[in-house]
C-alpha cells in the first residue's frame, strides 16, 4: 500500500476509535452486534462468526468485508458489542494485501502516544474499557474508491453457567444482505455434552441443533426474512456431563482448571430477606414490574424456606417483625397481599433498610451466624443512590459487613440511576453478586430470572484445597454458597515435577459435612491423558494453551474485583501492576490496558514482521515480557508473509 492511499485510508478523524454510551460491567448481555454504518451504500461481502469453545473458554472472531463500488472515498464503521465478560485479544484491518495488526499497551502509556499524535496532526485512535461499564468497540475507516477491506475482531470470555446451562449469544445485524454470511460454533467439552440447544433466530428457523452448529443463509433466504437483512440474536445453549463429585480438574502445559458442580445434591432450606426500594424514584413501571415479579417469587417459595419483606423509602417498614416466617401457603398469600399494597413515594435509606435485613437474619446478635441449617440471603432491589440517613458508601459497606454476619447479600440495580458500585462492593463483601437490571418490557423476567439462579442452595461454605507445595497462584477457592445449576471454578499453576495434584473439598450440604479427596494425574500434561475424549480434538490443538490463557483470564478480572474493593492506594497500586503485567503479557484489552493507533509518517517506510510460523495467523503476535510495554504502532504485514488464508484471526499467544 503506498503512501497516498494509506493517507486516504487514515484521513484525519476518519479512522478512529470510540466507545459511545456504555452500559454495566456485570449485564447479561444478550447479543455480540455487528453493524456497518456508511454514509453512502457500501456492499458487505462477507460476514463471518466463528466461535470455538474448549472446555467453557470461547475465542469468537468477527470478521467482515466491505467493498466501496462508488467513485468516491466514503467511511465505514465496524462495530462490535461485546459480552460483559470478555476480553479484546486482537483487532485487524486489511487493505489491498496488508495486514495493519493494533496491539495493546499499558493505559498512561498509549493516552500519552495519543495525545502526542494528536499533537502532531497524525492520525490516532484509543480504545480503553472503563473499569466499572462494557465498552462498545467501534473503528471507523476511509474507504477509497474501489477498495476491499476487511475487519477482524477477537475476543475471549469464560461462559459461565447458570439454571444448569451455558449459553453462547452471537447478534446478526449486518445492516443489509449479505452475499456471504456465516457463523460458525464448534464446541469441545472433556466430559462429553449433555444436550445442545440452537435457538431460533426471531425471524428464521434455518438451524439445527448440531454440534458444531453451522449457519449460512443464501442471499434468497436473507432477502425472504427481510430486505434490510437479517436482524436476530443467534442463542447456543448446552451443558456438560459431569457425574464426579469433585468436578472437573484439567492440567495443561503446568496449568489446571477446576469446574465444581455436582448434580443430584438436596436443595438446603434458606432464609431469605426481600429488601424493596419503595422510593419516589420508583412510580410507575418500576414499581409495577417489582410487584409483579415478587409476586411470582414468593409463589415459588419452597414450604422448607423461611422469608420475610422489607421495603424501605425514607422510613423502614418490615412485613413480620422480628423474624423470618415460614413459606407456608397462607403466609405466602398473606405476603402477597403486602407486595400488592406497596406504594412508592419518599427518599432512599439503605443504611436503614441493611441494617433492619441483618437484624431479622441475626436477632441475638449483629454479627452471629443463624443457629439453623438454612442458608441466610439477602437480595437487595434499588433503583437508586442513598439520599437521607447515611449516606457515605463507605460507612454503609462497613455497617453491612459487621451486621450481616455470614448472609450473603445479592444486590439488584434497578435502572441507570442506580448506584451499581455501592452494590457491587457490598455484594463482594458479603458473598454475593451485584446484577443490573434493565429498564425495559421484561424487567420483571429479569428478577425472576436472577432468583431463580439463587433459588435453591445446594452447598455451604464450600473450600476447594490444592496443595501449597504442589500449586501456586491460584485464584479464589473459597465460596460461601453453591448455588443448583450453577459452577464454581478455581485456575491455578502447577509446580514442576508434580506427579500428583492432591485436590480436597469441604463443604455443607443439608445434613452434615461433606469432605472428598481426589488425585489428578499430571504426568501427562497435555492433557492428564483425556484428550481423546474431547469431542473436536483439532480445536484442542487450535487452543493448545487455553488453561494457561484461562488463569491469566481469571485472574485479571480478579485482581480487578480486588482493586475494587480495597481503599488502600498502595494496595491498589500493587494490584493494577500485577493485572497491567498480565494484561500485556497475554494481549488483553482490559481495564488496566488500551490498544492505540498511530499512523504512521507519509515517508516512514512501513515494517514487515518475520514470516509468521505456517501454523499461526495473521492476527499472531510475539508477547513481550511481563511488564510495561513501551510504545506500539499498527503493524503492516504481507498478507502472504503473514500465512492469512481467509482464516486469520486466531487471537495472539494462543498457541505459545
Amino acid at each position: 500500500m503506498n503512501n497516498t492511499v494509506l493517507r486516504d485510508l487514515l484521513t484525519t478523524n476518519s479512522f478512529s476509535f470510540c466507545y459511545p454510551r456504555c452500559v454495566s460491567l456485570f449485564k447479561p448481555l444478550k447479543e455480540i452486534q455487528l453493524c456497518f454504518i456508511s454514509r453512502a451504500p457500501f456492499q458487505l461481502m462477507t460476514r463471518k462468526s466463528l466461535s470455538t469453545v474448549v472446555s467453557r473458554y470461547a475465542v469468537t472472531t468477527v470478521q467482515s468485508s466491505v467493498w466501496n463500488q462508488l467513485p468516491v472515498v466514503k467511511e465505514a464503521a465496524f462495530e462490535v458489542d461485546l459480552p460483559s465478560s470478555a476480553f479484546i485479544s486482537n483487532f485487524t484491518i486489511t487493505s489491498n494485501g496488508k495486514v495493519y495488526v493494533a496491539q495493546v499497551t499499558e493505559r498512561a502509556a498509549a493516552r500519552k502516544i495519543y495525545d502526542a499524535a494528536k499533537k502532531q496532526g497524525k492520525t490516532a485512535g484509543l480504545v480503553a474499557t472503563k473499569s466499572r461499564e462494557i465498552e462498545k468497540f467501534r473503528v471507523a475507516v476511509s474507504v477509497p474508491s474501489g477498495t476491499r477491506m476487511s475487519f477482524l475482531l477477537a475476543y475471549e470470555e469464560l461462559l459461565s453457567r447458570r439454571l444448569g446451562r451455558y449459553e453462547l449469544s452471537l447478534g446478526l445485524r449486518p445492516g443489509q444482505l449479505v452475499q456471504n454470511l456465516t457463523v460458525d460454533v464448534r464446541i469441545s467439552e472433556r466430559t462429553g455434552i449433555s444436550f445442545i440447544k440452537v435457538l431460533p433466530l426471531k425471524t428464521s428457523r434455518l438451524i439445527s441443533n448440531n454440534n458444531p452448529v453451522q449457519f449460512s443463509p443464501t442471499l434468497k433466504q436473507q432477502s425472504n426474512i427481510s430486505s434490510k437483512g437479517l436482524n436476530g440474536d443467534f442463542i447456543i445453549q448446552y451443558d456438560v456431563d459431569l457425574k464426579d463429585l469433585m468436578g472437573d480438574i484439567q492440567v495443561y502445559d503446568g496449568y489446571f482448571v477446576h469446574y465444581f458442580a455436582p448434580r443430584g445434591l438436596p436443595v438446603v432450606p434458606k432464609d431469605v430477606i426481600f429488601v424493596i426500594d419503595i422510593s419516589g424514584s420508583m412510580i410507575g413501571n418500576k414499581i409495577k414490574q417489582t410487584k409483579q415479579a415478587m409476586t411470582t417469587i414468593l409463589g415459588d417459595l419452597r414450604e422448607g424456606d423461611h422469608f420475610n419483606i422489607i421495603t424501605f423509602s425514607d422510613k423502614v417498614q418490615t412485613w413480620k417483625k422480628g423474624r423470618t416466617v415460614r413459606a407456608t401457603r397462607q403466609n405466602v398469600r398473606e405476603a402477597q397481599e403486602f407486595v400488592r399494597r406497596i406504594m412508592a413515594e419518599g427518599w432512599t435509606n439503605i443504611n436503614a433498610a441493611l441494617l433492619s435485613a441483618a437484624q431479622l437474619l441475626n436477632p441475638s446478635s449483629s454479627s452471629g451466624r443463624l443457629v439453623s441449617s438454612r442458608v441466610p440471603l439477602v437480595i437487595f432491589l434499588t433503583d437508586g443512590e442513598a439520599t437521607i440517613g447515611v449516606t457515605s458508601g463507605d460507612i454503609i459497606l462497613n455497617n453491612a459487613r459487621k451486621a450481616l454476619g455470614s448472609a450473603s447479600l445479592f444486590g439488584l440495580a434497578f435502572g441507570d440511576d442506580a448506584d451499581l458500585l455501592l452494590l457491587k462492593r457490598l455484594a463482594l463483601e458479603n458473598g454475593g453478586v451485584a446484577r443490573m437490571v434493565y429498564e425495559d418490557a421484561d424487567a420483571a423476567l429479569q428478577l425472576k430470572g436472577f432468583y431463580d439462579e439463587v433459588a435453591s442452595p445446594l452447598l455451604s461454605d464450600i473450600q476447594l484445597s490444592y496443595l501449597d507445595d504442589q500449586a501456586f497462584d491460584v485464584t479464589r477457592s473459597m465460596f460461601p454458597n453453591y448455588f443448583q445449576g450453577s459452577e464454581l471454578v478455581v485456575a491455578g499453576r502447577v509446580r514442576p515435577g508434580v506427579q500428583d495434584l492432591k485436590v480436597s473439598m469441604s463443604a455443607t450440604d443439608l445434613k452434615e459435612e461433606v469432605k472428598l479427596e481426589n488425585d489428578v494425574d499430571v504426568s501427562h500434561e497435555k492433557g492428564s491423558g483425556s484428550e481423546g475424549s474431547l469431542d473436536c480434538l483439532e480445536d484442542l490443538e487450535r487452543i493448545s494453551s487455553f488453561v494457561h490463557r484461562l488463569w491469566a483470564y481469571f485472574t485479571i478480572r480478579e485482581l480487578s474485583v480486588a482493586k475494587l474493593n480495597t481503599t488502600d492506594p498502595s494496595a491498589q497500586r500493587l494490584l493494577t501492576e500485577k493485572a497491567t503485567n498480565l494484561s500485556l503479557k497475554y494481549n488483553f484489552v482490559t481495564p488496566f490496558t488500551s490498544l492505540v493507533v498511530v499512523k504512521p509518517d507519509a515517508e516512514e517506510p512501513t515494517t514487515t514482521p518475520p514470516m509468521a510460523n505456517p501454523t499461526t495467523t495473521a492476527a499472531t503476535t510475539t508477547h513481550k515480557p511481563a511488564a510495561f510495554l513501551g510504545k506500539h504502532r499498527l503493524q503492516s504485514k504481507h498478507s502472504q508473509s503473514a500465512g492469512c488464508d481467509g482464516h486469520c484471526g486466531q487471537p495472539p499467544g494462543l498457541l505459545d
